[in-house]
């Protein structure tokens, strides 16, 4: 739904009261902070990942420096 069709939703229920408005507002704002949270444990797996894969990066170019040293020098 559009935010223009969200607006002419509201403007209908007109006849809401205080308390039907709280409580609506209440519930949008329990969705949002669930969905934040949800959000920010999505980003910090995408953290994790990103630090797995740049220790997997290091340990590569270390394995990569290692077998180049000990080609050369027979370790």
């Amino acid at each position: 739904m559009s935010i223009k069709e969200q607006l002419n939703s509201l403007t209908i229920h007109k006849t809401m009261n205080t308390v039907e408005i709280n409580k609506s507002i209440m519930e949008l704002n329990y969705r949002k902070e669930k969905i934040q949270r949800e959000v920010d444990d999505i980003q910090s797996q995408i953290n994790f990942l990103v630090y797995m894969r740049e220790n997997e990066r290091m340990n590569n170019d270390e394995r990569s420096g290692q077998t180049l040293f000990d080609e050369m020098f027979g370790g």
